[in-house]
């Protein structure tokens, strides 16, 4: 696909919810753990997934992401699930909005939560730990990971909310945006008979379940 032609299709996922897009990838085999929370539930990212592998303890590569980055990636970070260590910080945060990085999905920990939140840059992680990482071991860059327990490949999608985050397979995405303009127009038309005072059993033909 066209690059540009993907920042138009990227550009028109931002505008859904991370949840109505998650609903449009069957079986929730694309939503990531609920174990994976936004710092600032105001905040959103929308754009292609750098991915990192660090070392435990080891932000080592994060730094080298943030150097490699193109302006609107979105890091996805994993720890090999170590979450005793803060990977990610304001340090980082202010380097990689430098460099125009969208922001950070991370299965791991951070710290220097309130100069990341006053910095407005959207972090969805794990938890929080204040301990420090080091920054001797090299990981990989730019290879599948498993991050909230699903699949990331390099270039995927990232839409991630107050609701969740949801991985879009690049090669989904022209079809995930038409299924997700579907799904908000019958939404409309759901709530307009809601406001009707019709009930929800109804609409969606739940009465055969009512012993």
């Amino acid at each position: 696909m066209p690059e540009h032609t993907t920042a138009t299709l990227v550009e028109q996922l931002a505008r859904f919810d991370a949840a109505i897009v998650s609903d449009c990838l069957a079986g929730n085999e694309h939503a990531m753990s609920a174990s994976i929370k936004p710092l600032d539930r105001s905040t959103q990212i929308c754009g292609p997934a750098l991915t990192v592998k660090c070392q435990p303890q080891d932000n080592l590569m994060l730094h080298l992401a943030v150097a490699q980055a193109k302006p609107g990636d979105v890091l996805v970070a994993v720890t090999n699930q170590h979450y005793e260590a803060g990977y990610w910080g304001e340090i980082l945060t202010i380097a990689a909005m430098k460099r125009g990085i969208q922001g950070l999905v991370i299965d791991g920990s951070v710290r220097d939560i309130g100069p990341i939140i006053d910095l407005g840059f959207p972090v969805f992680t794990h938890s929080v730990s204040i301990k420090k990482a080091e920054k001797k071991n090299a990981g990989k860059l730019n290879v599948p990971i498993v991050a909230g327990g699903i699949t990331v490949n390099p270039g995927d999608i990232i839409l991630a909310d107050a609701s969740g985050v949801a991985v879009v397979p690049s090669h989904r995405l022209e079809e995930i945006v038409q299924a997700a303009q579907e799904k908000v127009d019958f939404e409309k038309m759901v709530i307009g008979k809601l406001e009707q005072g019709q009930l929800t059993v109804d609409l969606f033909d739940l009465r055969k379940y009512d012993y």
